[in-house]
């Protein structure tokens, strides 16, 4: 779980988030139950996935929600990793996402 990799992660002076489109209470009960400390920011209007371009309208397992994905940014604002999931449960293995940082850093 990328939760488990936040120490990690400001380690290497890299901030983490999440943005996701459900509704506040939603995501914030979720995060209460789990115990989660990763940052969320909420995307109701779904702006920014559709800017990203992962807004997954219909799927088999899913409808108005972004596919999952993780994007690594340097400090220009440059997008330098993407990957992008085929469906809900689909994420980037946390040592891949390390690996890349490193050669960001490099």
């Amino acid at each position: 779980m990328l939760q488990d990799y936040l120490p990690i992660f400001r380690e290497m002076g890299v901030e983490a988030f999440g943005i996701v489109a459900q509704r506040t209470e939603k995501v914030h009960t979720f995060m209460t139950d789990r115990a989660l400390s990763l940052p969320i920011l909420i995307d109701t209007d779904r702006v920014v996935m559709k800017l990203y371009g992962v807004h997954h309208r219909w799927g088999l397992d899913a409808w108005n929600v972004a596919r999952p994905s993780t994007f690594l940014i340097d400090v220009y604002g440059r997008v330098r990793f993407v990957y992008v999931g085929e469906r809900q449960s689909d994420r980037p293995d946390p040592q891949a996402i390390i690996a890349e940082l490193r050669k960001l850093r490099d």
